[in-house]
């Protein structure tokens, strides 16, 4: 699309190809990559930010389906953090296109970014539609989905729905996958922080995963 044309001369203009194979095996071979390394690229985002400004709001959607439709992974990575810009007085459309990014080309590094900032920055702002999409992604079987319930309010501090983290870490707590047992570990460990005591009672009184409990209390000196 023209408005981001700028940045693929720039990608395909300081591409590194021993750096973009060596990004692609510490990736699990799940993605190709230009090889810009975080630090360069966001230099380039900023640069180009600073020249073309943020996009009109009616074509995120369709920035969001070419940067998931390139087969490097720089730009998934550009489109979420353009769309993240958006996030502090965003709805549903960026719900809508959370769900998206997390469920398409879904890996760690995606994921662990759109929930907690862009998903989780409008339920906070807009806690009334946490049950719907929430329940929707816990009944959904997309391992990226239900992890991304239970790390939307990593940010949340002391605004954490703690009854909410526990339900769903009680309910995820036999799942098999190693993405889903760390984000339990993580999100509770992430809770701990402002109430420890609350946290080590859950894991003492429910069967976790070893990874899990491991995680969650690793803060814990109580």
């Amino acid at each position: 699309m023209l408005y981001l044309e700028p940045l693929r001369v720039q990608f395909e203009t300081h591409a590194n190809p021993v750096y973009a194979a060596g990004a692609k095996a510490y990736m699990k071979n799940k993605s190709e990559f230009y090889g810009l390394g975080a630090t360069l690229r966001r230099e380039i985002q900023q640069e180009f930010l600073r020249q073309n400004g943020l996009p009109n709001p009616a074509i995120l959607e369709e920035i969001m389906e070419y940067t998931w439709e390139q087969p490097q992974r720089e730009w998934q990575y550009i489109g979420m953090e353009i769309i993240n810009k958006f996030a502090a007085k965003g709805g549903e459309n960026l719900l809508k296109m959370s769900e998206y990014m997390i469920s398409h080309k879904s890996w760690w590094d995606t994921v662990d970014f759109i929930a907690p900032n862009i998903a989780g920055s409008v339920l906070k702002r807009k806690p009334e539609l946490i049950p719907g999409w929430t329940e929707k992604w816990m009944g959904s079987d997309n391992l990226w989905l239900q992890r991304s319930c239970l790390i939307f309010q990593l940010k949340y501090r002391e605004k954490t729905d703690a009854g909410l983290l526990f339900e769903f870490c009680e309910r995820l707590a036999d799942h098999k996958d190693f993405f889903i047992r760390k984000a339990i570990g993580w999100s509770l460990r992430e809770y701990s922080k402002r109430n420890p005591e609350a946290v080590l009672e859950f894991v003492n009184s429910h069967k976790l995963s070893g990874l899990s409990y491991r995680e969650a209390t690793r803060k814990i000196t109580i």
